[in-house]
This record gives C-alpha cells, sequence and structure tokens, in this order.
C-alpha cells in the first residue's frame, strides 16, 4: 500500500538524485513525469518539462483518512505527524514543471485544492483497435469487474452485493504474477455465482468485456479509470460508484449508472434491476471514441510546444 512519510520522501529523493542517469535526461528535448518525486530532477536539469498528474497526492490528500484506517496504530502516528510536511515538499515539487497535465477534471480540482497547482486535463487514452466487439450477438449472461486488486478498489463491496444473488459476477485482477489473489478466493468461498479469473492477457479482455452485461466499478476516488472506457469500447455499459472520475466517463445514463452511498444495498438493486437491452453498443462505442490514440497524441503534441514556449520564457525572465 502506497503510503507517503517524511523519510520515506527524503530516502525517494535521495535515491532518484544518486542512481538516475542524468545524461540521458540532459540530452533529451523534453521531460515528461508521472511522479512528481521525479521532478526533484528540474532542480539539476534544464529541460523543458510536463507532469502528468494522475494522483494529486492521493495517500495525503483526498485519500488521507482511508488510508489512515488500513495502517497499524504506530504507522497511523507517523503519517498524521508527517502530513503537512510531505504536502509541503510535494507543493514545491509540484511548481517546478513548465507545464502540469492531469488526467480528469477531478485529479484537475484535488491539485488545485491541496497544492495550489494550476493544470490542464487531457484524458488518458484507450486503444480502440484492441478494444472493440468481439461478437455482433453477444452472450450478456455475468457481470464483469476488471481492476488491480487491492483494498482501494472495494471488491469486498461487489462480493457482499452479489451474496445470494442469481447473477454471475466475473472478477480480474491479479497480484502480479499471473496468480489470482488468495486473499480474494478465500472471500469468495461459497459464493457459486463469483467467479475469481486473476489476470488475464490483454487480448482475452475484449471477450470477456463484450459478453458482459455490465462492467463494474467501485474503486475509492478513482483518478480517471480506464476500465469504463475499454467495456463502452466494446459495446458494454457500465456500473460505478459516484465519485471521482467515474462521474466524468459513466455521466450520461445512456453510458450506464452511477450508484449513490450506501453502495453494497445500492448495487445489488441496481445488478437485480439491471436491464441490458436498454443500452446501445452503438452510443457506446462511439463515446469510448472520444479517447482515442489520435486524440490523446494530438492534445499532447500541443502542450509540449506550450512546455518549450514557457521554458523558453522563464530562462529569459532569469536571465534578465
Amino acid at each position: 500500500m502506497e503510503t507517503y512519510d517524511k523519510e520515506s520522501i527524503k530516502l525517494a529523493l535521495s535515491t532518484r538524485l544518486l542512481l538516475a542517469d542524468h545524461k540521458e535526461l540532459s540530452e533529451s528535448d523534453i521531460i515528461i513525469f508521472h511522479c512528481p518525486l521525479d521532478l526533484i530532477f528540474l532542480g539539476i536539469i534544464d529541460k523543458p518539462s510536463i507532469y502528468y498528474n494522475h494522483r494529486s497526492g492521493r495517500p495525503t490528500t483526498f485519500m488521507f483518512h482511508q488510508t489512515l484506517r488500513m495502517v497499524e496504530p504506530i504507522r497511523r502516528e507517523v503519517l498524521k505527524r508527517d502530513k503537512e510536511w510531505v504536502n509541503n515538499q510535494l507543493r514545491k515539487l509540484h511548481r517546478k514543471p513548465d507545464v502540469v497535465l492531469s488526467n480528469s477534471k477531478f485529479t484537475q480540482r484535488m491539485l488545485k485544492k491541496y497544492f495550489g497547482v494550476d493544470s490542464y486535463v487531457v484524458y488518458p487514452p484507450v486503444d480502440l483497435n484492441q478494444f472493440r466487439p468481439t461478437s455482433s450477438h453477444p452472450k450478456r449472461d455475468y457481470f464483469l469487474s476488471v481492476q488491480r486488486i487491492n483494498w482501494q478498489k472495494r471488491i469486498t463491496t461487489q462480493i457482499e452485493a452479489f451474496k445470494g444473488l442469481k447473477e454471475r459476477l466475473k472478477i480480474v485482477g491479479g497480484i502480479g504474477d499471473k496468480r489470482p489473489n488468495p486473499d480474494l478466493l478465500r472471500l469468495v468461498e461459497g459464493y457459486n455465482n463469483i467467479e475469481v479469473l486473476g489476470e488475464v492477457k490483454e487480448r482475452e479482455l475484449p471477450k470477456l468485456y463484450t459478453h458482459a452485461k455490465a462492467t463494474i466499478q467501485t474503486g475509492y476516488y478513482e483518478d480517471f479509470g480506464l476500465v469504463p472506457i475499454e467495456s463502452m469500447a466494446c459495446g458494454t455499459p457500465v456500473i460505478a460508484v459516484d465519485e471521482g472520475g467515474f462521474k466524468e466517463t459513466v455521466h450520461d445514463p445512456t453510458l450506464g449508472v452511477r450508484i449513490k452511498p450506501p453502495y453494497v444495498e445500492n448495487l445489488r438493486r441496481t445488478v437485480q434491476n439491471f436491464d441490458q437491452a436498454q443500452y446501445d453498443p452503438t452510443v457506446l462505442r462511439k463515446e469510448a471514441e472520444k479517447y482515442g490514440l489520435g486524440r490523446f497524441k494530438k492534445e499532447m503534441e500541443n502542450y509540449v510546444k506550450l512546455a518549450v514556449k514557457k521554458h523558453a520564457l522563464r530562462n529569459q525572465k532569469s536571465q534578465l
């Protein structure tokens, strides 16, 4: 589980400076960062830069209280003590790049709220050639759940909701070595209607999406979430919690259902009453096409040009 404290941040920053290939960085035309801690390099490398934000300091900002509940008491007190210091360091790092991008309006708002940093939104891309319907007459005989297997995805909410139902649930996701998560297997013992598939090959996912009634997503404050778009690209609607980036991807009743708390009860009710025939695969596919690779490439090219321009202006000002 990802947590931030004073000592781990100090170690991470110093290790980066010691081990990084500064020659490779300095020879780059532009540097694009995904981890905020890597922004430490901008103190020693004078290059146009972009930071693509998709976390907004999650462990010490909007997910802080949930994180505290998942750690032991001593660790909890350390995190409380170090929270302000860590966020101050992250605030300084976020001000270093020439351009800051966010992967959703949600992460954009969180970045502004907690660090006072403005950013532009560029939604992540989905490979529409890979994710497309695999059948013109899908079976639609199960619900599908796709995600990494960890507590932040609230998979237990899905399991509890399907308890005793006739509807089937297939859960995709592993622990990094293709095996189904053993803790998850223990949780679903006795649930004849829940199947844990573990990790599957990417080429198998479109088929799983295509034949599902709907894809279920219950993650805490998902920053964006590619799974709903992959599902729509295969013509399948989405059932998601009413949080985070899901408000942007499942933004219309023609695309699926966003459920309110209490999530177990409302997910259960939604699954029991779900009518897949109300959703048009063509409409779902058209929505997914807004997130294609071509759109992403074009937007990123524009922000690369902006970063180069801003970096030059910054250098001019510093020389005056």
